[in-house]
């Protein structure tokens, strides 16, 4: 919709850019509340969440490269322009998530499965803000639809297809993400088993992900019986969440 939101001179201030500090920001604003409510110091929530941050950015965008990469052979520097749009949300949560477990793990500042708990609706509530930047960039866009709240993109410098009535599929999915920012508020303010947030954060997810990707109309690599390569991931991160609440309900 807005990719651009001002420039002064050669000087560009994109959207998605100031959408994903915004939401890093109000997400870690809410992280340190939570935090200090369980008698963590801020230091050490301040490193985990520079080292996932720094291992998340990394994660996402090397996996979004790679499904892209003959559009980054020809111009290598793109790959630093991460402001611009190209991250990819499951490649930066897991490289993210294991270097914040072994950080903590190998620093023993608190258990891993506390730190996740923790993290889990501020993951979410950043999601939001991400899926916004999408939506401003026009990356990540809709089918084609003619429902009456389907979206047009005319700004030319949206990655978006200009000039058609598209899903807005990044709405979808910041509306979800924020549905599960609210239930794992919830959740983990109350009395639970370490891990058990966690464990439903990704069955969430993976759910609204799953459901989001049918009103994807980007190029999103090859499809296995019918089913992209993000629902595929969901699948296999519904799993997985069954057997982590599983096992931690019965530690």
């Amino acid at each position: 919709m807005i990719p651009i939101l001002f420039k002064i001179g050669p000087f560009t201030v994109y959207t998605y850019g100031v959408l994903i500090a915004l939401g890093l920001f109000v997400a870690l604003q809410y992280l340190l509340a939570l935090t200090r409510k369980h008698g963590i110091d801020d230091g050490k929530i301040m490193d985990v969440v520079l080292v996932a941050l720094l291992s998340g950015f990394a994660g996402a965008r090397l996996t979004y490269v790679l499904f892209n990469l003959r559009d980054y052979l020809g111009h290598p520097l793109d790959v630093l322009k991460i402001w611009q749009g190209g991250l990819v949300f499951y490649g930066g949560f897991l490289s993210g998530a294991v270097t914040a477990a072994a950080f903590v793990y190998y620093k023993k500042t608190m258990p891993p499965w506390t730190l996740a708990d923790l993290m889990a609706p501020a993951i979410a509530l950043a999601h939001v803000f991400g899926r916004l930047g999408c939506f401003a960039a026009g990356c990540c866009y809709g089918s084609l639809s003619d429902a009456p709240w389907a979206v047009t993109f005319r700004n030319a410098s949206c990655l978006a297809p200009t000039g058609v009535s598209l899903h807005p599929a990044q709405l979808y999915e910041a509306a979800g993400n924020f549905a599960v920012f609210i239930a794992l508020d919830r959740m983990v303010r109350r009395p639970h088993k370490q891990g058990e947030v966690f464990g439903w954060y990704l069955l969430f997810y993976s759910v609204v992900r799953f459901v989001s990707e049918f009103f994807r109309g980007d190029e999103r690599g090859s499809f296995i019986y019918r089913l992209s390569p993000g629902q595929l991931i969901a699948i296999a991160a519904f799993i997985l969440s069954v057997v982590i609440i599983w096992r931690r309900r019965h530690v």
